[in-house]
């Protein structure tokens, strides 16, 4: 498994992972690539939106969210000097707050404004839009958004071939997460959108409630809790190091075709497990009673006993395959 990028941290895995029917995915950096771009950008009237911009990524500057990167980025290839900020606070699964001079500057979701200009709210973007604004006013949105990885399609589609539930978690608006979900083959109806990060650990919670075996697969700090919640917690090596410490199984490449393939190692670990204790045990329940009557010569019984063990690594492995296909 560790050839192949699968870290499996603690042995109990292997029996879990036979029990899980449902996989339920974080969307940023697990089924898209992580690497965002800002696509879009508006200001209310009055405002130039390069004041926008800059307001934006000083906030953003103290935060490692791969939106925030975006925004930063964008800011970095413009020119623009980021001013310095103080009193940094971020808001999980909402957004972050900073002073830049004596301004209390704000940026994440809609929620976190008094009032947000009709301009700015009735805007439809593809992707993840965020609000900046002070004194509770939005005065200007970002659209950012990452492109789904040329894997996610084919290995949620192996999952699904294997009987297992696939459910979508995302922090983006329900239009986003639908689409995303469609591009990926995830049925509508298990797609859950607008989720703050509590949000995911209540939503783990609710499925296991009505009776499923839930693995979550995810890759930064608001998929911890989620991630520590499910009955198998997934994390992508490229999230966050929270993320990784929380998880059952690190997935070191960012592929999303690692998933199956783990739970087949674990499933496939586990059948191998079960048959050599089969083996052992039916080989000495045979022998042993010979070996006490006198009818197995102590030669005889040395050789078959080094044959058996030769039978047992040669069936562990078997487990090569069970990477590889």
């Amino acid at each position: 498994g560790a050839q192949r990028g699968i870290l499996v941290k603690v042995a109990q895995v292997l029996e879990d992972t036979r029990r899980i029917d449902t996989i339920v995915l974080d969307k940023t950096g697990t089924i898209t690539t992580g690497v965002a771009q800002v696509t879009d950008l508006a200001a209310a009237p009055g405002l130039h939106p390069a004041a926008v911009l800059t307001a934006a990524a000083a906030v953003e500057s103290g935060s490692e969210h791969p939106i925030a990167r975006a925004i930063v980025r964008r800011a970095q290839d413009k020119g623009i000097k980021v001013p310095a900020i103080r009193d940094f606070e971020a808001l999980p699964g909402s957004g972050a707050v900073a002073t830049i001079k004596d301004t209390r500057v704000t940026v994440g979701r809609a929620d976190l404004f008094d009032e947000v200009p009709a301009e700015l709210a009735t805007l439809e973007r593809p992707g993840t839009t965020v609000f900046v604004g002070w004194d509770g006013v939005a005065r200007g949105a970002l659209t950012v958004a990452d492109e789904v990885r040329d894997t996610s399609g084919d290995a949620i589609r192996a999952l699904r071939a294997e009987g297992l539930q696939v459910w979508l978690l995302s922090g983006d608006n329900e239009h986003n997460a639908t689409k995303i979900a469609a591009q990926v083959g995830i049925d509508p109806e298990h797609v859950v959108a607008d989720v703050r990060p509590q949000d995911k650990h209540d939503e783990i919670a609710r499925l296991q409630d009505s009776g499923r075996v839930v693995a979550m697969v995810g890759d930064g700090i608001n998929d911890a809790a989620a991630i520590v919640r499910a009955d198998l917690g997934m994390a992508m090596g490229t999230g966050t190091d929270v993320a990784m410490e929380s998880a059952d199984i690190v997935l070191v490449h960012a592929d999303l075709e690692s998933v199956p393939r783990a739970i087949a190692l674990s499933r496939a670990t586990l059948d191998v497990i079960k048959q050599n204790l089969a083996w052992a045990f039916g080989y000495n329940i045979a022998a042993i009673p010979l070996a006490m009557a006198g009818l197995l010569n102590p030669m005889i019984a040395g050789a078959a006993m080094a044959l058996s063990s030769i039978l047992v690594v040669l069936n562990s492995l078997r487990l090569r395959r069970a990477v590889e296909d």
